[in-house]
């Protein structure tokens, strides 16, 4: 690995940038034709000439900077395709199978969680690949699964090791000849649940079948450090194979594990189609033109009408000018939904293969557009709601033939523009949600009481209460309720919604509603004291004006009560020390939806409906928890985009 970091360091960051970019888009288009192969291979020989070119770029950029180690893989893979378009070979399913799993590898090693011997042995096994033949040239290399926590995971080994709770690393590592790894890695697993609570594994448990790997690497939480009889037990694991066991006290670092080079992979980068960038330069030339002009009327000064109707006329230019700029400069950040969904075709194979299920996924929509910056930030969610569609949501093969269903399940991912907003639906034909069986966990959860009425969507809303799941079985990915709370916290990060439809037998569907783009929204604006307040649209439900006599207190808690709901309220003039004078028989209120919960705003003024561009506020200013961002309004006045989420959160934990 040393080799490779050094050689990262030589690299220009605005050059590797510009690679990583080209690269990863290269990667995605060879993954998109293996996955057609793998069902298609006898299309090889129309595709090889797209796939060597891939090859041969990929090792070509890689050598420009400076990368060897890549470039003489992906020489041995060029070599190997070369042989397939000079029709001397093809490839196996198998041999597409290994080529799926050797772009898993080269993203893993751009990442930073693979060394340059993994890359090593690609190479090796490529050239192998070449002369061998016979199932020996098929056999898979071992693997060097990386332990990757995710968010969730280095958030609760932080707040462990704030308890003075320990937190262990344990490795077991195989022998070359190592027989059934898999049955020793699974008992080793259950042996170290003896000595903690094990938060996550490499590769994971229902993953320990594969028997392609060198290690097993696991997270153990403890409650006080292991004894020396503990560790001599761990130590002394008895089974065959076992080349060596580590046990280290394992610390978390916020600090970027791989220095400089992840620092340029995290460069963002668009391409944006050249007659887009040609618009907005025509808007930026009339915007000139436009200058001259008023710069012309002001040297010239006051001379009547005629000066003053070329004033409007201009003032009227300007803002069709400065509209149709907007509309341009926000596009060249608007990407296809297709290039989003170009990520899904191989995870959910990959989901599939694990659960031994046989799935299809279709898209529609992907043409339809998205801010570049949101389609990234919804990788992760999409990806677990399909891998809980596929392991969770659909049944087995035989079970499905049993049902009169295909035994093939099937997966539709589709979007829609909605005026200014996007709408996801990720749905599956399998057996649905158990509405019954949600109220039932609900209930022995303590979050509704046995007389509370739940509606459909109340009770499918509950999906997204942490820690819920309906799962009879717990594995890596199943139950419709683990991280969907994750899920939802990353839409609502978005200023999005999510929503769920399901038909118990039928199959399920998870709307996501977000906005096009998060430079530019929509916002409801009010003002408190001599301050002007905005909240996103996708918050509200309505706003309203009631009288000081409808208000009720209970604890000395305002609340104002609309059959059937009971809505607390919160005077944001207090809140913010903006105190401004009410009037008893009209005071404005702003309804926000928060969960299953809504809950009300007082406010002096409500002034109506703004687009506005939000900006960041200075991280000199510190963590300010009630206010997302600014912005500046055509009045020339600045407005604080209140975050309604955090409000309404703090507002029902008093009450």
């Amino acid at each position: 690995m040393q080799q490779a970091e050094n050689t990262w360091e030589l690299v220009d960051p605005e050059l590797f940038s510009v690679f990583m970019t080209e690269t990863n888009e290269q990667i995605e288009q060879l993954v998109s034709i293996l996955l057609h192969l793998e069902q298609e291979p006898q299309q090889q020989t129309v595709y090889i000439n797209e796939m060597f070119r891939i090859a041969h770029n990929i090792k070509g950029s890689s050598g420009m900077v400076g990368m060897d180690d890549v470039k003489e893989t992906m020489h041995e893979l060029e070599n190997l395709f070369g042989l397939v378009r000079d029709g001397k070979r093809l490839l196996e399913k198998s041999e597409i199978d290994l080529l799926l799993q050797f772009t898993d590898a080269l993203k893993d090693y751009f990442q930073g969680n693979a060394g340059a011997s993994s890359l090593l042995s690609w190479k090796e096994r490529f050239e192998g690949m070449m002369t061998a033949t016979g199932p020996a040239a098929l056999s898979k290399p071992l693997q060097e699964v990386p332990l990757v926590l995710s968010r969730q995971e280095k958030l609760t080994v932080a707040s462990w090791q704030e308890e003075g709770k320990p937190v262990y690393g344990v490795e077991l590592f195989f022998t070359q000849e190592s027989p059934m790894r898999s049955s020793v890695a699974t008992a080793f697993f259950r042996h170290l649940q003896n000595y903690g609570k094990i938060l996550t594994a490499a590769p994971p448990l229902n993953q320990l079948a594969e028997d392609d790997f060198a290690a097993l690497k696991l997270v153990l939480l403890r409650e006080t450090p292991l004894s020396l009889e503990d560790e001599e037990a761990i130590y002394g694991f008895p089974a065959e194979g076992i080349r060596e066991i580590k046990i280290r006290l394992w610390t978390y670092h916020e600090e970027a594990r791989i220095g400089d080079r992840e620092r340029f992979v995290e460069t963002h980068t668009i391409r944006v189609e050249s007659d887009r960038i040609d618009h907005v330069i025509n808007q930026v030339g009339k915007l000139l033109t436009l200058k001259t002009s008023l710069r012309h009327l002001y040297d010239h000064g006051y001379q009547g009408k005629a000066t003053w109707q070329q004033l409007g006329k201009s003032i009227q230019e300007l803002e069709q000018i400065t509209n149709n700029l907007q509309d341009r400069t926000l596009e060249l950040r608007m990407i296809p939904m297709r290039r989003l969904f170009a990520r899904f075709p191989k995870i959910v194979r990959d989901i599939a293969r694990q659960s031994g299920k046989k799935v299809e996924l279709k898209f529609s929509g992907e043409d339809t557009e998205i801010d570049k910056e949101i389609a990234e930030e919804l990788v992760d969610p999409l990806t677990h709601l399909l891998r809980n569609s596929v392991d969770h949501g659909l049944e087995e093969s035989e079970e499905r033939k049993k049902l009169g269903k295909d035994e093939t399940g099937h997966i539709l991912v589709e979007a829609r523009q909605e005026g200014g907003h996007i709408v996801i639906n990720v749905t599956d034909d399998g057996r649905g949600i158990d509405l019954e069986k949600v109220r039932e966990k609900a209930l022995g959860l303590g979050l509704i009481s046995n007389e509370e009425y739940l509606s459909n969507r109340e009770l499918t809303a509950l999906l997204f209460h942490p820690g819920f799941s309906t799962a009879e079985q717990v594995s890596d990915v199943s139950g419709r309720g683990v991280g969907l709370d994750v899920v939802k916290d990353k839409i609502n990060e978005l200023k999005g919604s999510i929503e769920v439809k399901t038909e118990f037998g039928q199959g399920t569907t998870f709307s996501l509603r977000l906005p096009l783009t998060l430079a530019i929204i929509q916002a409801f604006m009010v003002k408190i004291g001599d301050q002007v307040f905005g909240l996103p649209v996708t918050d509200m439900e309505r706003s309203l004006v009631i009288k000081e006599s409808e208000i009720h207190y209970v604890n000395g808690r305002p609340i104002y009560y609309r059959y059937p709901e009971v809505i607390p309220l919160l005077d944001l003039g207090k809140r913010f020390n903006f105190p401004f004078k009410h009037d008893p028989l009209r005071m404005p209120v702003v309804i926000v939806n928060y969960g299953r919960s809504r809950v009300g705003f007082v406010v002096q003024e409500l002034l109506g409906l703004e687009d506005i561009m939000i900006k960041s506020l200075q991280k000199s200013m510190g963590k300010i928890t009630d206010i997302s961002g600014a912005a500046f309004l055509g009045s020339g006045d600045i407005a604080l985009i209140l975050d309604t989420q955090t409000l309404a959160r703090d507002l029902t934990a008093l009450n």
